[in-house]
């Protein structure tokens, strides 16, 4: 049988670290996508109640996959309200599969109506036009100042980048469109413009494994040199759900 001290030696607390916005952090990357799930139903059940509907915008990735996982298959989540969700894309990259993964996950699963799933066409002459133009169309209609995203959930990547938007490209301080493309040799992403996230009523960032630290180590830095630096809320809520293997290796805040 073990004492108290010895069960304290045997899972020894993890620092959490300095962020800027609130931190929920939960031993495994599971356990995190539990508490963002949790959370994420009751704002979207609030915002169905207040608004008729709830509009979401959600990235690709391995990052999430947990996550949406557990909004399907988990009961708590039974009565996610799906058939009043409009589920648009964060970013998406010309050749990824990433709208791919969010209609065969959630759309198809959760029974979203066909046209409130938002993905992005890359293929268009004007893609960053023609999503601003989608976004307006669908928002507009509500009261001005809840005409904005109910949430939008991000990743972060080793090198601070976020929202398909890379640390080796400067992230545009001012936009007309609500979206944003990048165009690099490598590849062609169109990304929700950051006017557009940082209006969100809640950002979440979801951040887990050990292969998130050095990315963490960049959002403690608070550089607007990163993209992750760029996250600043106007009147909203931001909250990182991170685990404990990514903060392993971070020195706690003095």
């Amino acid at each position: 049988m073990h004492t108290m001290a010895d069960i304290y030696e045997l899972e020894p607390e993890v620092p959490t670290p300095d962020l800027p916005g609130t931190v929920v952090m939960r031993p495994s990357d599971s356990e995190a996508a539990d508490a963002l799930a949790s959370d994420l139903y009751f704002h979207a059940a609030n915002c169905v109640r207040q608004f008729g509907d709830f509009h979401i915008a959600l990235p690709g990735g391995k990052s999430p996959i947990t996550l949406y996982h557990t909004l399907m298959i988990d009961p708590a989540y039974r009565d996610m309200p799906w058939k009043r969700t409009h589920i648009w894309l964060v970013s998406d990259t010309a050749g990824s599969h990433a709208a791919e993964l969010i209609h065969d996950l959630l759309v198809v699963h959760g029974d979203v109506p066909r046209d409130q799933f938002h993905p992005m066409d890359l293929s268009r002459s004007d893609p960053e036009r023609a999503y601003s133009k989608e976004l307006r169309e669908y928002l507009g209609w509500r009261e001005k100042g809840h005409d904005r995203l109910d949430y939008v959930l991000l990743g972060l990547g080793a090198d601070g980048s976020t929202a398909g938007y890379a640390s080796a490209n400067p992230v545009p301080d001012s936009e007309e469109q609500l979206a944003h493309l990048t165009n690099s040799a490598q590849e062609r992403t169109l990304s929700l413009s950051m006017r557009v996230i940082n209006a969100a009523r809640l950002i979440a960032i979801l951040a887990t494994g050990p292969d998130k630290q050095k990315g963490l180590e960049h959002a403690m830095q608070r550089s607007h040199s990163q993209p992750i630096g760029h996250i600043k809320p106007v009147g909203g809520v931001l909250r990182w759900y991170i685990d404990e293997p990514a903060c392993s290796g971070i020195e706690a805040p003095q």
